[in-house]
């Protein structure tokens, strides 16, 4: 939430310091009030989203790298495998499992955001910028329908499982695929 909190002024049309920046590298026919454009609020929200887990995320790939044994590598090497085959061949088969995980994560957190669009925005302007989960949390203390809402958690579960079957079915085959033409 501090993040929110810190890119909503950092965005602000009033005293934010991305406007004040664009204005000191003589960019001024770039500001615009970031928030409360419909056009652009989700690009925004987007990049405050991954600002705040891109950190996350390499370190994951770089855990996933640094777990591949040495001797595989070297082994790739003996056996003539430049750069380009060493990554194709060798580590991207490795952290496939990492990458599976990190997309499942990245869906599952683009369909259950709550925290950046709630504070940044508290889904305006309009509705340009209120997700799924913001809805179901007003449907139950806004309008105090808490069977509805906990119908759309629910559903919202459901779509989750199913996305991530279908992405589980994709993934393995892609795995599959490669394995077979080795």
């Amino acid at each position: 939430m501090a993040i929110s909190y810190a890119f909503s002024y950092f965005f602000s049309p009033v005293n934010g310091a991305f406007n004040a920046l664009l204005t000191s590298v003589h960019l001024e026919g770039l500001i615009r009030n970031w928030l409360s454009d419909e056009s652009i609020v989700n690009f925004v929200l987007s990049f405050v989203s991954l600002w705040r887990f891109s950190g996350y995320h390499v370190i994951l790939f770089m855990a996933a790298l640094q777990s591949i044994s040495q001797d595989t590598l070297e082994a790739a090497k003996v056996d003539g495998a430049n750069t380009w085959q060493l990554f194709k061949y060798v580590q991207i088969p490795a952290i496939m499992l990492m990458v599976d995980f990190v997309l499942f994560d990245n869906i599952r957190g683009a369909l259950q955001v709550f925290d950046i669009p709630f504070v940044m925005t508290a889904g305006g302007p309009g509705y340009a910028s209120s997700t799924f989960t913001l809805y179901t949390i007003k449907t139950a203390f806004t309008f105090s329908n808490f069977g509805l809402a906990a119908t759309m958690a629910v559903a919202i579960m459901l779509m989750i499982v199913l996305i991530y079957l279908v992405q589980n079915k994709i993934i393995h085959g892609l795995i599959l695929k490669e394995r077979r033409q080795k």
